[in-house]
């Protein structure tokens, strides 16, 4: 079935992306340190964006002019590292779970869309609105069209999805595309999706905030990414490395190997040439799985 599915930069032409609206709280994860969000902050591929629950909006624009929107209990990679590239596939994020709602500026050429565990959108021309969670994805074509693939099971062909149809895959049943959204999903979809509110990005110019730490990520914190599918999981040991350091962090990793078992090298790194090549050939393996 086909749908329609970090580092922080030192200056605003070095970023990909700028955190640009924020109501309520909510974390960046650059590299292996924690940042509270701030309006202002340029985020580069990479980094993970995580609302609170209690947050109604965080906003995030593209240096192509679209617009990002997250709701409550949100988690999403920028411009996933293993995924990175130029091609028209090269998604903006990974929604891992939560609320998103993407926004193509208005006249420009399709941007990069979505991927989810589920679903893959690209050449987005218009405004999607998602909702991903364990077992469940559901997306909402609100206005435009977009280019879209359902990833689970065997590939299919890219479709074109149009204004007003919606998406919606539950375990391991087949998805659906109909011509009009669930209204439970409607129902639910965060207040602040509802408004209109112009691009930020301009007022925010030459105005960098001073990062802000936040508490220092934890293997519970970081767990939803570190056991997320293998295209994800990838980058993860050379990111979060030096948090393995950490006694607590490195006996966590240690028991939920079977989850991660990327991680085993860095627990374990191989002391002869040989060895290295039997951990690099194991590594492979498991994230071929």
């Amino acid at each position: 079935m086909a749908i329609v599915a970090g580092v922080v930069a030192t200056s605003a032409q070095a970023a990909d992306a700028v955190l640009t609206l924020l109501e309520g709280s909510a974390t960046v994860i650059d590299g292996a340190r924690a940042l509270r969000a701030t309006p202002g902050l340029r985020l580069s591929p990479g980094a993970i964006v995580e609302s609170a629950p209690q947050a109604s909006l965080v906003r995030v624009e593209f240096a192509d002019g679209s617009v990002l929107d997250l709701g409550p209990a949100t988690r999403v990679m920028l411009q996933p590292p293993g995924l990175a590239g130029s091609g028209p596939r090269a998604p903006a994020y990974y929604l891992l779970d939560g609320w998103a709602k993407h926004s193509s500026a208005i006249g420009a050429r399709p941007v990069a869309g979505q991927l989810t565990a589920a679903a893959e959108l690209t050449q987005l021309a218009g405004v999607a609105v998602s909702r991903a969670g364990p077992g469940l994805t559901e997306i909402f074509v609100e206005a435009g069209q977009g280019q879209g693939i359902e990833r689970a099971g065997r590939a299919k062909a890219p479709i074109t999805l149009r204004s007003g149809e919606f998406f919606r895959r539950s375990g391991s049943d087949k998805g659906q595309v109909l011509p009009r959204p669930d209204p439970a999903f409607l129902k639910d979809v965060p207040r602040a999706f509802r408004d209109t509110i112009a691009p930020q990005a301009g007022r925010l110019q030459g105005r960098a905030p001073v990062p802000q730490p936040a508490a220092a990520p934890t293997y519970d914190t970081l767990q939803p990414w570190l056991v997320s599918e293998p295209v994800i999981r990838r980058e993860l040991p050379r990111r979060f490395a030096v948090l393995a350091r950490e006694g607590a962090f490195r006996d966590a990793l240690q028991r939920h190997m079977s989850a991660h078992p990327e991680w085993d090298a860095v627990l374990h790194p191989p002391k002869s040439p040989g060895e290295a090549q039997a951990v690099a050939t194991d590594a492979a393996a498991s994230m071929n799985r």
